[in-house]
């Protein structure tokens, strides 16, 4: 009998570093949940601040939310889901409240558009200001430095006195 005990020991002895493995990885699994949670709201809050300047919207891919094709997505600014089913009714996500998978099939998605986005814009606007600069450079050629010396002084003018006295 003092066999039976050594292996129903050696069983209670594994049931318990089992349940004490499971207790570990428990663990790690709630702090992975909450470092999740505090890189979520790190990442929303720091993108949030370059989209809201940027103001660009972009069409999502329905997939990309586990959607049917007939759904439509649209990421605002302010990192809202605008989520518009066929039948025209809209509900509204935040970015920080998608799933893992969701979050990176979004970003994947969404940050090469804002770049290019981007790029675009600043090249429109680099086109823009290259020739406002060129422009200001001309208009420094005139003689007069001061808007008081724009007033001609030309002794050519004659000025005659048209009223009767």
């Amino acid at each position: 009998m003092a066999a039976e005990d050594n292996v129903s020991d050696d069983r209670l002895a594994s049931a318990v570093k089992a349940m004490e493995d499971l207790v570990e990885e428990a663990v790690q699994l709630y702090e992975l949940d909450k470092e999740k949670v505090n890189v979520i709201d790190d990442l929303y809050n720091s993108l949030k601040v370059i989209t809201t300047y940027l103001s660009f919207s972009v069409d999502l891919h329905p997939k990309l939310l586990n959607l049917p094709e007939d759904h439509r997505i649209v990421l605002t600014p302010s990192l809202d889901l605008l989520i518009i089913r066929p039948n025209f009714k809209s509900e509204t996500k935040r970015f920080d409240q998608l799933s893992l998978d969701e979050t990176s099939n979004v970003l994947k998605y969404a940050i090469p558009a804002i770049i290019s986005m981007t790029r675009t814009d600043r090249e429109i606007k680099n086109k823009k200001v290259s020739f406002l600069r060129e422009g200001a450079k001309k208009l420094k050629r005139l003689p007069a430095s001061s808007p008081d010396d724009l007033i001609i002084n030309d002794s050519s003018v004659h000025v005659e006195n048209l009223g009767g006295t």
